[in-house]
């Protein structure tokens, strides 16, 4: 099975043990459900439970309400997971948002700035 995929403003890989993935471009409403579609059947294969998710490259052009239920739909689409989100400063309040859905289901997620900081929680 190969563990890395790619699609228009989204890449999916294995890397030591960690799911990377990574958003660029812009991102509407309704651009989510594609990913979602690939991440759910590639990681049904994939014996990780660790996911590093790089927004750093993509631009949500949302509205508050849409924004709040984009994480709330990432958070049911990872559940279960323990996930590192790395942002740039002008993402943090998406970023704490997200992170608020996921501790509601009960998962670990924290927000970074850095691929090495997010990976370093992530296996530490």
């Amino acid at each position: 099975m190969n563990s890395n995929y790619s699609m228009q403003g989204f890449d999916l890989k294995l890397l030591k043990g960690v799911i990377e993935l990574r958003a660029q471009g812009n991102r509407k409403a309704g651009t989510e459900h594609g990913p979602a579609r690939a991440f759910a059947s590639i990681a049904a294969t994939i014996d990780s439970k660790l996911i590093l998710y790089d927004v750093r490259d993509a631009n949500y052009q949302l509205s508050e309400l849409q924004m709040e239920e984009r994480a709330r739909f990432i958070a049911r689409l990872f559940n279960g997971y323990r996930i590192a989100y790395v942002l740039r400063v002008e993402q943090l309040e998406f970023g704490r948002l997200i992170c608020r859905a996921h501790h509601r289901n009960g998962d670990q997620a924290k927000t970074f700035s850095s691929k090495s900081a997010a990976t370093g929680w992530l296996t530490g």
